[in-house]
C-alpha cells in the first residue's frame, strides 16, 4: 500500500515512541548473533585496532553520534575522542559498522592518494535504503556508465550554458517574494526551498510552486533520517524518511512518465534537462537506465544539489553579516556588475567571471566551515596506517572536525 503523505505529516517522528519496546525486541534478537560474530572475527586473527570502542552490539556508538548530528554539534563527537585517546585515528561503531575514524590532514592525503586501490565508495545503510541504486551508491562499471551519462549536466559548461540565466531568473524570483520588507527571516529555511526549487528546475524543469513546496517538505521528513538509526520500526526517524522517500519516487516516477508521454506525442522533448536526457540517451552498450535508477538518481541529486548549497549560501550571509567591511566590499562588486546591465538583462558567463572578490569570500567560507561532515570509505583489503590495523571490510570515514554544523 503506498505510504499516506497526509499520515506522515501528522506524526511527529521521534526515537522516544511506545514502539521504543518493539525496537528493543529487535535489537535483542540479535544481538547473541551480532555477539557471536564480533567474537568470531577478533579469533581470526591478532589485529593491532586503532583506540577506541565498539559500544554496545548492534548499536555501537550511534545513539550518542545520532544525538550530536541532531543538536548541530557532530564534530564534539569526534574532538571528545581525539581528545580522549591522543590519536587523530580511532575506532567505533556507528549505524551497525565498524569504523575507524581519521581526521586531519594526514588522514586526508592518506585516503585519497590511495584511491581506488586500497579503499571504495561506501554509504551508511540509512542512505543506500532511502536513495536506491544510484551514482552515490554504485561502485565499478556500474558507477562509471551513470557518471558518464550524467556528467554534462554536472559540469562546468552546463554551468554556462543552461543554468545562470534560469538562476538569475529564480534568484530575482525568490528575493521578490521572501526578502522584501521588514519581516525577520529564517535564512536556513528559506533558502532551503530557494536551492530545492534550483534543482527541481534544472533536473527536472518543474515550476509549479505547489508541487516543489510538496517535495521539500517530503524531503526534510526524509533529511531526518539520513543520519539516524537504520531501524525501519513505526516511530522512528528513519521509519518516516523511508515512508517519505517512497512518496517522493512515486512523485518523480509520475513526471517521468508525464514527460515520456509528451516526448511519445511531439517526437522530441522541449526540456533540455537531465531528465529528458537519462531517457533519451542509452550507455556505451546500448543500454538505457531503467525508470527507477533514473528516479534514485534525480531523488540523489536534488539531495546533493540543494542540501550542501543551502548550508554554506546561510554561512555565507552569516559571515557577511559578522564582518561589514567584507559585507561592503562584496556589495560594492556586485553594483559594479550590476550597472553595466541594462533592465531585465539577466547574467551571463562574462558577469560571473567577474565576481572574483565575491568568489573568494564563497571559497573561503567553504574552507573554513565545509558543509559536508565527512568521506565514506570501504577497506578492499587490510590497511595499515599510523601502525594500526584496518581489516578488510571496515568502514574508514575521514571527518572534518571542525564543521561547522548539520542543520535538522
Amino acid at each position: 500500500m503506498t505510504p499516506c503523505w497526509d499520515e506522515i505529516l501528522r506524526r511527529s517522528p521521534t526515537l522516544m515512541d511506545p514502539t521504543l519496546t518493539g525496537v528493543l525486541i529487535v535489537l535483542a534478537s540479535i544481538l547473541i548473533l551480532s555477539t557471536a560474530r564480533f567474537i568470531h572475527t577478533k579469533k581470526k586473527r591478532s589485529w593491532n585496532l586503532p583506540p577506541g570502542s565498539l559500544g554496545w552490539p548492534v548499536i555501537g556508538e550511534s545513539v550518542e553520534f545520532v544525538r550530536l548530528s541532531r543538536e548541530g554539534r557532530p564534530e564534539k563527537f569526534v574532538a571528545d575522542r581525539v581528545s580522549k585517546y591522543k590519536s587523530r585515528i580511532f575506532k567505533t561503531s556507528l549505524m551497525g559498522e565498524a569504523v575507524v575514524v581519521l581526521s586531519g590532514q594526514a588522514g586526508n592525503k592518506f585516503l585519497f592518494s590511495n584511491g581506488s586501490k586500497l579503499v571504495a565508495s561506501w554509504w551508511p545503510v540509512t542512505i543506500q535504503k532511502l536513495f536506491g541504486v544510484c551514482l552515490s551508491t554504485s561502485n565499478g562499471e556500474e558507477a562509471k556508465q551513470m557518471k558518464k551519462l550524467m556528467s554534462y549536466f554536472l559540469s562546468p559548461a552546463a554551468i554556462q550554458q543552461l543554468y545562470i540565466t534560469k538562476m538569475d531568473f529564480v534568484t530575482q524570483q525568490h528575493l521578490h517574494t521572501y526578502w522584501h520588507g521588514d519581516k525577520t527571516l529564517k535564512v536556513f529555511h528559506v533558502v532551503k526551498l530557494y536551492t530545492f526549487e534550483l534543482a527541481c528546475r534544472f533536473f527536472m524543469s518543474v515550476e509549479d510552486p505547489n508541487q516543489i513546496n510538496k517535495l521539500s517538505v517530503l524531503f526534510h521528513i526524509v533529511l531526518k533520517g539520513v543520519i539516524s538509526l537504520p531501524l525501519n520500526v513505526p516511530g522512528t526517524r528513519f521509519y518516516y524518511a523511508t515512508r517519505a522517500s517512497a512518496l517522493i519516487k512515486e512523485e518523480l516516477l509520475a513526471i517521468l512518465k508525464e514527460r515520456r508521454e509528451m516526448m511519445r506525442q511531439d517526437g522530441t522533448s522541449t526540456a533540455n534537462d537531465l531528465l529528458s536526457h537519462l531517457l533519451l540517451t542509452p550507455d556505451d552498450d546500448g543500454n538505457f537506465m531503467s525508470d527507477l535508477h533514473i528516479v534514485n538518481n534525480i531523488l540523489v541529486l536534488l539531495f546533493a544539489g540543494h542540501d550542501t548549497s543551502s548550508v554554506t549560501i546561510t554561512l555565507l550571509v552569516k559571515k557577511l553579516g559578522e564582518l561589514p567591511h567584507v559585507y561592503e566590499k562584496v556589495l560594492q562588486e556586485q553594483r559594479e556588475i550590476a550597472s553595466s546591465k541594462e533592465v531585465g538583462q539577466f547574467l551571463n558567463w562574462n558577469d560571473i567571471q567577474k565576481m572574483k572578490y565575491s568568489w573568494n569570500v564563497v571559497s573561503e567560507v567553504l574552507r573554513l566551515y565545509p558543509a559536508i561532515s565527512g568521506t565514506f570509505r570501504e577497506a578492499l583489503e587490510d590497511i595499515t596506517y599510523e601502525g594500526y590495523d584496518i581489516p578488510k571490510g571496515w568502514k574508514v570515514i575521514l571527518f572534518n572536525i571542525f564543521i561547522w554544523c548539520i542543520i535538522f
